[in-house]
């Protein structure tokens, strides 16, 4: 498959709104500057987002079956919580791999959805095609989501070099025949 940018209303899906509010920022993009925000949130799956999730749990599943759904025949299972990340200015990186060196089946699909503009080296780096190790950044604008197939592509971050936090989810699917279903993985 090839990388796919949706775009969906932020003003019906207020993923952004919602982030806000719970860590108590105004801008998502300056979170680097309250110690608060930073010390309790370090892990994808343990933080502040995570832990405030099912306040917006019908909304994510609306967004995942009207806006990543659409451009499927159909999804069978969808991961449910999603993985939320904070790349924050002047620190971090991941390592870049292939989401199958973690065990990742192939037929999984990511969907990446910032809840800040990205842009440079505080964006997600992917690969153009499999094993091309070209990695750029991705510049999206909130109300954004990029699907791609993170099991076979390349991806990363790189040293956050811009003066701009990166909140953002993720998550994967399995396409096929519904009704969708939520998993964890």
């Amino acid at each position: 498959m090839n990388n796919l940018i949706v775009s969906y209303d932020p003003s019906q899906y207020r993923f952004h709104d919602w982030a806000s509010r719970v860590l108590g920022v105004a801008c998502l993009g300056v979170a680097h500057e309250s110690s608060e925000v930073k010390k309790l949130n370090r892990s994808p799956t343990i933080n502040q987002l995570a832990s405030s999730f099912s306040d917006i749990l019908e909304t994510y599943k609306l967004f995942v079956l009207n806006v990543v759904a659409k451009e499927f025949e159909g999804i069978s299972t969808y991961q449910c919580p999603p993985s939320f990340r904070f790349h924050y200015c002047g620190s971090g990186s991941s390592v870049f791999h292939r989401d199958r060196d973690f065990g990742v089946e192939d037929g999984r699909i990511n969907v990446w959805v910032p809840l800040t503009q990205v842009w440079g080296d505080n964006s997600l780096w992917i690969e153009s095609e499999i094993g091309s190790n070209d990695y750029t950044p991705l510049s999206l604008d909130l109300g954004q989501a990029l699907i791609f197939d993170g099991v076979n592509l390349g991806h990363g971050s790189k040293i956050n070099t811009t003066a701009s936090t990166r909140v953002s989810f993720d998550f994967r699917f399995q396409p096929g025949p519904g009704p969708a279903k939520r998993s964890s993985y």
